[in-house]
């Protein structure tokens, strides 16, 4: 990489053409100027045309979809538009500050070769009124007390749980394309699977300023069926990325947090027998976990579990 290369920025769309201006918009005024900002139509509804043309930036382009496949798909699809070798992931109702991309470039060059990329902290916060002001939070990430190794060969430290935002990457198309992409049968955790692949393509530098802003909405009636709250998806996506990592070879007791994390979300949804072979996993490889006895006789109570959820109240 050079400084001055064009980096090819990502960025899905699905019905946020009331969006566009703000979130696309902090792209379109980095202080790095070489963008190639690719829009990826996830089969809208509304008009996204009209958004991206109140932009009046030629830099912008719009990619579209034949069908509606979720984020990891309309990732995929930019990146095969993309014209540069080098890039970078931004969502669509998001904004980053405005040297983001510069400060991304310069320390990749400040790296050695077998760094495949750099991510950075973001800022996560809720989007609320007047009136919801008092419920709102904002909160770093990753958070600063907790251990782990953020820069350098992270792939291990990914195991436990995924702490790089994708948003925040600026990659090498190359070890994309070696991580074979994003999973696009997967509509939930799509992101930590990618990263789980990608991180064992190489180093990874990390910039600890957040230079990046990510909206979170307050939780409100009607967001059950929404996707990245919904049970279901969790519960199904979450079971297909352990299934990969034990195919890949990590080994159970690398696993057994990710087994009782299974059977949660699946006891959550009712499929008590199901998390009772996950347990029975963590069960063999750490006998003495009180937590994985006390989630397994609770498997055997589904209403009395359903009843404490209810009230609140956690059984585990």
């Amino acid at each position: 990489m050079q400084y001055g290369d064009l980096i090819s920025v990502i960025v899905p769309v699905f019905n946020r053409s009331d969006r566009i201006g703000r979130s696309v918009g902090s792209l379109c005024h980095q202080s790095y100027q070489n963008l190639d900002i690719i829009l990826v139509d996830d089969c809208s509804r509304d008009d996204l045309d009209a958004a991206v043309a109140a932009l009046g930036d030629a830099r912008v382009r719009v990619v579209r979809r034949e069908r509606n496949g979720g984020a990891g798909a309309a990732r995929n699809t930019g990146v095969t538009a993309a014209r540069s070798d080098w890039i970078a992931f931004h969502d669509s109702d998001d904004i980053c500050v405005f040297d983001r991309i510069e400060r991304q470039v310069r320390a990749l060059l400040a790296l050695p070769e077998d760094h495949v990329g750099v991510y950075s902290s973001s800022i996560f916060y809720n989007e609320t009124t007047e009136a919801t002001f008092g419920q709102a939070e904002a909160f770093a990430k990753p958070h600063p007390f907790e251990k782990r190794k953020l820069s350098g060969d992270v792939w291990a430290d990914t195991l436990h749980m995924n702490f790089i935002n994708v948003p925040t990457m600026l990659i090498r198309k190359t070890a994309f394309v070696a991580a074979g992409g994003f999973d696009e049968r997967l509509r939930n955790n799509e992101d930590w699977d990618f990263t789980l692949r990608l991180t064992r393509q190489g180093k990874f530098g990390f910039l600890p300023e957040p230079l990046y802003l990510t909206v979170r909405q307050l939780p409100k009636a009607g967001m059950e069926g929404h996707i990245s709250v919904n049970a279901r998806y969790s519960a199904r996506s979450y079971v297909a990325v352990i299934f990969k990592m034990r195919r890949s070879g990590v080994d159970d007791l690398a696993l057994h947090q990710h087994y009782q994390s299974a059977a949660r979300y699946l006891m959550r949804i009712g499929r008590f027998a199901s998390a009772r072979r996950f347990l029975g996993q963590a069960l063999k490889t750490q006998p003495v976990s009180v937590t994985s006895w006390r989630l397994y006789a609770f498997s055997h109570m589904p209403r009395l579990y359903a009843w404490l959820r209810a009230r609140d109240t956690r059984p585990v």
